[in-house]
């Protein structure tokens, strides 16, 4: 897909970009060592004895040296760092423009987006308290012309202590209308708020939850098959599904994220990018396209 001189110019304007991040990190992390120097020096002047005093001897050596030697680490790391941000920023971005350009799409690219997202709450897959962060947003619409989203991101949880995440991987909305309220699971619960749920138990291997009262209907059935279907992908670590109101909303995590950093770009890589990011729309095109009866 991509010739040996478009990857070169994107290679480049890649390569100048992480230059730019490495040096920022690495002036920050030289000031920090500067300053712990500065520090260390400025107390052997101030208390010229305290070596001498055996309660308070250890303290400089012990905290001087692990901060000493966490700036030094800092500094020599931020050389080789690989920042995300060029790679959201500027990377996936050029590989779809080149989808959009080669297959005719009209994708639209969105990283790091400043508006807050509301689909957690709407596909009550995962707490509503959970915050997220979108890395990569991916708008349009499939050849049925069902409008769908597609989000790389994380979800945080926290108890005022700790940071937990639940969820990092690609989250999907499709807008078809499937008449059915469910939830498909390879763990967990459903979290949306004024729908009640039942365990359908009957059904091995994957966790079924049907709105109460509701029988089992075969576009349930359908959706079922499709979610083992999913399971099958040996990379796939945990999945997810909620059909509500007009939406379809699947949350998948992986083993090995396809669209992280990577430690080598080439001519094959972007090629494998743009090849996946296919797979995402394929994915929300086979359910477009599903018949419901």
């Amino acid at each position: 897909m991509f010739s040996t001189s478009e990857y070169s110019s994107i290679n480049n304007e890649f390569m100048i970009l992480q230059n730019k991040r490495q040096k920022k990190l690495a002036k920050i992390w030289g000031a920090i060592l500067g300053l712990t120097i500065t520090v260390i020096i400025a107390l052997i002047i101030i208390f010229p004895k305290q070596f001498e005093i055996p309660g308070v001897a250890w303290i400089l050596p012990t905290y001087g040296g692990i901060l000493l030697v966490t700036a030094l680490i800092g500094v020599i790391v931020s050389f080789v760092y690989l920042s995300e941000k060029p790679f959201f920023e500027y990377l996936y971005k050029e590989v779809y423009k080149k989808i959009n350009s080669s297959e005719g799409f009209f994708f639209n690219y969105e990283s790091y987006e400043p508006i807050k997202p509301t689909f957690n709450k709407e596909g009550g897959i995962f707490t509503k308290y959970a915050t997220v962060k979108v890395k990569r947003h991916i708008k349009g619409d499939t050849e049925e012309q069902h409008q769908f989203n597609i989000y790389d991101c994380t979800m945080i949880t926290s108890n005022g202590k700790n940071n937990q995440t639940i969820f990092n991987g690609i989250y999907f909305t499709l807008n078809k209308q499937f008449g059915t309220s469910l939830q498909l699971r390879t763990n967990g619960s459903p979290k949306l708020k004024g729908v009640k749920f039942t365990r359908q138990t009957e059904f091995e291997n994957i966790k079924v939850y049907k709105e109460q009262d509701k029988l089992m209907s075969n576009v349930d059935h359908l959706l079922i098959r499709y979610f083992n279907k999913l399971k099958e992908n040996s990379n796939y670590k945990r999945i997810y599904l909620s059909v509500i109101n007009n939406e379809i909303h699947i949350a998948i995590s992986y083993k090995i994220h396809p669209a992280r950093t990577k430690k080598e770009i080439t001519n094959q890589t972007l090629n494998d990018l743009a090849n996946y990011f296919l797979s995402e729309y394929n994915m929300m095109n086979e359910l477009s396209m599903m018949e419901i009866f």
